[in-house]
């Protein structure tokens, strides 16, 4: 492992503002407070929701650092741990989404909502029979909120899963899944919004700038996969890592493009890293070496067709899927393999910190 490579990936998982044993970044600082607010919010005597579902709020927020739950993040439509924000109160919602804007930007906090706002679409034109609807959003922290020990919170529901890790110097962010069904809406006063619709051009935009030698390179295969290789749907939790070894970097090394060409890559990387404001993505986008990564496309070349790529690194993996429902149900995660749950902050932190 080279010198330049350890020290990306200490980069990768570090604030802008470093903090001292004993002191925290104002980063952790901010998200902390707006969890010990909701946490405080939900802490209160049993209201009715309590009292009819004989479970408290809090207990449904609070789990345990070392949860099963932690890693068992999930994008479809099924029952999850954690507290909806239907059984919040309007003022505990309030406060839920400052805390999501604790860690988004205002372009990812845009992605997220719009994302939950398709469920109400959904609602009126699926067919398969699975609840829809914006309140089936949950949100779970794993350990309390702290400014000394490490903890982290998930945000999830259909076709979104936020996975943040905070320790008093560092806050993680993957696994991050954003997808949306419909990719794009095709009928009614809507027709047009495609809420992930820059993740797809622009990774069109990569594949068509490329010479046909170059392409023969990066289009692995005709026919595109039908979901994220990355993900843990079907998979027994023993397997849920294997993808950090068995998942290789194919199609054509980014440092073989040419210039107008890694501008596109970038925009990719500031695409999908700006979800998270500016503090967290800096961080990220510094430490990424877009000459390390490779980019491969399988599928069709044509809009409105089945397609996947994927941007990858040694540590830096992003995917992209278009192929359900007739290539118009996306799917898309970014992944780190050293630090996703906060696995590498983590390990810092007890080295650094006695206990």
């Amino acid at each position: 492992m080279s010198v330049r490579w350890v020290a990306c990936c200490a980069a990768i998982i570090a604030l802008p503002v470093a903090a001292q044993p004993g002191g925290a970044s104002p980063e952790a600082e901010r998200v902390v407070q707006a969890a010990r607010a909701l946490l405080d919010a939900v802490g209160g005597p049993p209201g009715p929701v309590e009292l009819m579902t004989g479970v408290s709020r809090r207990d449904r927020l609070l789990l345990a650092g070392d949860d099963p739950e932690r890693e068992n993040w999930t994008y479809w439509p099924t029952e999850r741990a954690g507290l909806p924000l239907e059984l919040m109160t309007a003022q505990q919602r309030l406060l839920a989404h400052d805390l999501l804007r604790t860690v988004l930007s205002s372009q990812g906090y845009g992605k997220v909502t719009n994302i939950m706002q398709l469920e109400q679409f959904l609602k009126v034109t699926d067919e398969i029979g699975f609840p829809r609807d914006v309140g089936n959003y949950s949100l779970v922290f794993f350990g309390e909120p702290s400014l000394e020990e490490p903890w982290g919170w998930r945000f999830e529901g259909h076709h979104v899963s936020l996975n943040i890790s905070v320790t008093p110097d560092a806050i993680t962010v993957t696994p991050t899944f954003l997808g949306a069904n419909p990719g794009e809406i095709r009928t009614g006063s809507l027709a047009g919004l495609r809420v992930l619709a820059a993740e797809e051009d622009l990774g069109r935009e990569l594949v068509m700038s490329l010479t046909a030698e170059q392409r023969a390179r990066a289009v692995i295969s005709e026919r595109a996969p039908g979901d994220i290789l990355t993900g843990q749907f079907g998979k027994p939790r023993d397997d849920w890592h294997a993808w950090r070894e068995t998942l290789q970097a194919e199609g054509i090394p980014v440092a073989e493009l040419n210039e107008v060409q890694q501008h596109w890559v970038r925009r990719i990387l500031d695409e999908v890293v700006a979800t998270y404001r500016p503090e967290i993505s800096r961080a990220y986008l510094d430490a990424i070496d877009v000459r390390e990564l490779h980019f491969a496309w399988m599928g069709t070349l044509e809009r409105r067709g089945p397609h996947y790529y994927r941007l990858q690194g040694p540590d830096f993996v992003f995917e992209f899927d278009n192929v359900q429902d007739g290539a118009n149900h996306v799917h898309s995660v970014w992944r780190s393999k050293s630090s996703d749950f906060g696995d590498g902050p983590l390990e810092r932190h007890y080295r650094a910190y006695s206990h």
